[in-house]
């Protein structure tokens, strides 16, 4: 678990060091770059350089990243120096414009940082003198003069917080430590490496409000500074890289992302080197990395044969080729298989090792011919036991893919289809099979689905650690200090960071690299609720929002002992009611405000806003409806059409039975709402009985389609004569049109599968022009009269919920879809992208707009504590 730990210790001091921006918000362009730079000491951990412009301090002024890192503490001393000293009318024509630097050094008892703030001229020591006084009016300031040079002390009486000061060179050096001053002023300590400060300043951004240095010498360093013990193999292919990295970053709330290049010494022994020359690919093994995984290490290859080259070139450098050779002509001379040319061209372009939370390790391979596989494994493993084998001959993964595969010397595996699972231990692997016939994957969960959301799939290399599983263990390896500034939830917020990652891609023999560190952000949506409301029972109904007066709304839910709740858009209680049963479909308004639904123990309700029945309901119904009410106009008055599984029956608004309309029954179970248009009922049913009936209930024409079966909602169109017609998706994939005046007719549509669960766009009666058709774990968006898919996206879960539709400002539609299995709920817009912020971990069933006349918008939703969340978008 030692690598897990390594790697990100080298991110959090990384990401130290950016934060350190939201210190300065000063103007002007860059000035005189390196000069700064070369009295930093060569020991130096890593270097941050931002833009002084007022526009990018906006941008980050709410960047909570940034306190999570530092500390609330040390924020508001950044603040203080700021304002205080920075910004004081003395000083700041000296330093206006310039550009600011932050560096982080090793101390006996800490990281301290150093802020190095060049002046455009001369300070003279009258005016220096002006500036001290002016700028320490809230300090009380001593000064001692050392090397010759003078330092200043502010001490604003809190401890551990005196800023020492030195003016040097033209150059302000401000730090809370006086002993990296003396490193400064002494001559004899050795400085930043020239070449490195030109490649910094070749790589800076001005385009970027931050830029990140590291010089990737330190990697040891800052190890032996931060860890309790040595560090493990992850670490070891940084080792002895060599170079340097310049990285600019990029904003986002929820994630701290830099993103740059990075160049390394050539040196060919180094097993990371063998990418410099790869260009970056997609990688896709993650999707079968298990629930409960630590860490990870992926890597994928766009040129194999040159990969291969590269790695055997390697193995010639550690002197290890002759050893493999001489295994691999012992495979050839008892099986008669030959490793370069049998056994390589099986293997695909992707290799994983994966630390599980128990600090136990997978390794996953990819393979380009499972048939050929097939035919050669059985001279190449035993099978143990149910599917599982082992290899016969050691170190082929190595031989293979190389370093991260070494310790997978004659593996025990299993093959999920184009996909080897190794594990050194038959109960490791045994317990990753329950993991993936459970379905209990690091895909299915919802930091996982922020972190791909942010960070993509295309490099060569990618490193991944999970906070929560490895929170532990970091902290049980890092020395005192450190592990109590990472468990410190009050000052700091490194809980609160889902994950850190490192991604690394070729370049033509360098490389670009970007890290990540995605953060669950107070301000995400789904974080932190406006209110919540608390239930007795599991609520089991979506939230609905109605109208309550002219100037306010309010929201309706029915909780699983049947009782209906009314909330006030602030959480407050209303009022509640019992309800006799289930409430079936969607509960619906009228004009008068008064809200219709109906329950699963044959009961039509109508009420107002207070939970008051109006006179004549609740109505009992001859038998269990099978859908939600339709409330509209007939014969000139308005009318509820209720279906009840193969009948219909239909009432008045006082609860009476329409005239004319004795139950009607229908040959098939009725496909959800009955539609109405023009004076005119349609019903569709699952035996492909269509009807059409006039407004007093007489049977207009009926329909039979042969073969055929139905299973999803049927929706109204218009034909080119302009005459209404009703379409329905059958079983086997086809778009039924049904105008009954003609013959129906049938079109195959190429992307629909067939069984697939559809909601036509728009709901109720209007002309139907979209379809979003679930698959199992497909969806797909179509338009009724194109040939081809407006936009596909596959989940990792099975969808058994059918997709909602929420509106989104005019008349445009967002589509939320639940997520059963692992309880998380997306919202796509109107092109198939995700809603910024989604998915959110909820149950299934969840409302999305507002929920008052004025407010913002709101995601209402239910999690496992049955409680309804609000969250402000």
């Amino acid at each position: 678990m030692r690598n897990t730990i390594i790697t990100s210790i080298l991110l959090f001091v990384a990401v130290i060091g950016a934060s350190i921006y939201y210190f300065a918000n000063l103007e002007g362009d860059k000035k005189e770059t390196v000069r700064p730079l070369t009295y930093l000491p060569k020991e130096t951990f890593l270097i941050a350089t931002f833009h002084n412009d007022a526009t990018t301090d906006n941008i980050f002024k709410d960047f909570e990243i940034f306190e999570a890192l530092i500390g609330r503490q040390e924020m508001e001393q950044w603040q203080l120096l700021k304002t205080k000293m920075l910004r004081n009318t003395v000083l700041q024509p000296y330093v206006e414009g310039v550009e600011i630097y932050a560096s982080l050094h090793p101390e006996q008892d800490g990281i301290s940082t150093l802020f190095t703030i060049p002046t455009l001229e001369h300070v003279e020591p009258e005016a220096l003198a002006a500036i001290v006084d002016q700028t320490g009016k809230s300090y009380s300031v001593s000064q001692k003069d050392t090397l010759g040079a003078r330092l200043f002390n502010f001490d604003n009486g809190v401890k551990d917080s005196i800023f020492h000061v030195l003016y040097h060179k033209n150059i302000f050096f401000v730090t809370y430590s006086d002993s990296l001053l003396y490193k400064i002023l002494d001559e004899g300590v050795p400085k930043l490496d020239k070449s490195n400060i030109d490649y910094f300043v070749d790589n800076n951004s001005r385009n970027s409000p931050l830029s990140v240095y590291f010089v990737h010498d330190q990697v040891n360093a800052i190890a032996k500074h931060v860890l309790r013990r040595k560090p493990g193999k992850t670490l070891n292919l940084f080792e002895n890289l060599g170079g340097k990295s310049a990285w600019n970053l990029n904003f986002k709330n929820d994630a701290l992302i830099l993103s740059g290049e990075s160049e390394t010494a050539g040196n060919k022994e180094n097993y990371l080197e063998i990418f410099s020359h790869q260009n970056k690919t997609t990688q896709g093994l993650y999707q079968f990395f298990p629930e409960n995984t630590a860490s990870y290490l992926s890597f994928a290859v766009s040129d194999r044969n040159r990969f291969q080259q590269d790695l055997a070139q390697l193995f010639v450098l550690r002197k290890e080729h002759e050893q493999l050779n001489r295994q691999f002509n012992e495979l050839q001379k008892d099986k008669g298989v030959s490793f370069d040319k049998q056994i390589v061209p099986l293997f695909g372009d992707e290799f994983a090792v994966v630390e599980q939370s128990n600090q136990t390790e997978l390794a996953f391979l990819a393979l380009r011919d499972t048939s050929g596989w097939k035919q050669l494994a059985s001279n190449l493993v035993s099978e143990i036991e149910g599917s599982l084998y082992r290899f016969d001959y050691a170190n082929i993964p190595y031989a293979l893919f190389g370093d991260p595969l070494k310790l997978f010397s004659r593996p025990y595996f299993f093959r999920i289809g184009q996909t080897l699972v190794l594990a050194n231990n038959q109960s490791v692997l045994q317990g990753y099979r329950r993991d993936w016939e459970q379905v209990n994957l690091l895909i299915n969960t919802i930091g996982f689905k922020n972190f791909e959301r942010i960070q993509g799939n295309e490099a060569n290399v990618t490193y991944f650690l999970r906070t929560r599983t490895a929170s532990n263990l970091i902290s049980n390896l890092l020395k005192r200090e450190y592990s109590i500034g990472f468990r410190d939830k009050a000052d700091f917020g490194y809980q609160d960071f889902y994950s850190w990652s490192v991604q690394i891609s070729g370049n033509s023999g360098k490389f670009l690299s970007s890290l990540y560190g995605i953060y669950k952000s107070k301000n995400a949506l789904g974080a932190s609720p406006e209110w919540t409301y608390e239930f007795e029972n599991r609520p089991i109904t979506a939230p609905w929002v109605f109208e309550h007066s002219d100037t306010s709304q309010f929201i309706l839910i029915q909780e699983q002992d049947h009782t209906v709740h009314g909330i006030h858009p602030t959480g407050k209680k209303m009022w509640s009611a019992v309800l006799h049963g289930r409430i079936v479909g969607d509960a619906q308004q009228l004009a008068d405000r008064s809200i219709v639904l109906v329950t699963d123990r044959n009961q039509l309700y109508r009420f107002d806003t207070e939970g008051n029945s109006i006179s004549g309901f609740p109505v009992r119904m001859d038998g269990e409806p099978s859908h939600a009410p339709t409330i509209a106009e007939a014969d000139g008055q308005q009318l509820i059409f209720v279906p009840l599984g193969r009948s219909i029956s239909v009432y008045t608004l006082a609860g009476k039975r329409a005239n004319g309309w004795e139950q009607k029954n229908v040959r098939g179970k009725i496909l959800f709402d009955v539609k109405v248009r023009n004076n005119t009922i349609y019903v569709g049913t699952s035996e492909a009985h269509f009807y059409q009936f006039n407004a007093t209930g007489e049977l207009i024409k009926e329909e039979q389609l042969e073969n055929s079966q139905f299973a999803n909602p049927i929706a109204l169109g218009s034909n080119s004569a302009k005459e209404t017609v009703v379409h329905a998706l059958d079983s086997a994939g086809y778009l039924v049109t049904i105008d009954f005046l003609q013959e129906p007719t049938k079109r195959k549509m190429d992307t629909w599968p067939t069984d697939a669960m559809v909601v036509f766009e728009p709901l109720g009666q209007e002309d139907a022009r979209t379809a979003y058709i679930i698959d199992a774990k497909r969806l797909i968006q179509q338009g009724l009269q194109d040939s081809g898919t407006t936009y596909e996206f596959t989940f990792t879960q099975e969808i058994t919920d059918r997709p909602q539709l929420f509106r989104n400002g005019g008349t445009g539609r967002l589509l939320g879809i639940s997520s059963r299995g692992n309880n998380l709920i997306y919202l796509f817009d109107e092109k198939g992208g995700i809603y910024d912020g989604f998915p959110i971990e909820a149950l299934p069933n969840f409302y999305f707009g507002k929920i008052d006349y004025n407010s913002a918008t709101y995601l209402l939703c239910v999690r496992r504590d049955r409680k309804l969340y609000a969250f402000k978008n």
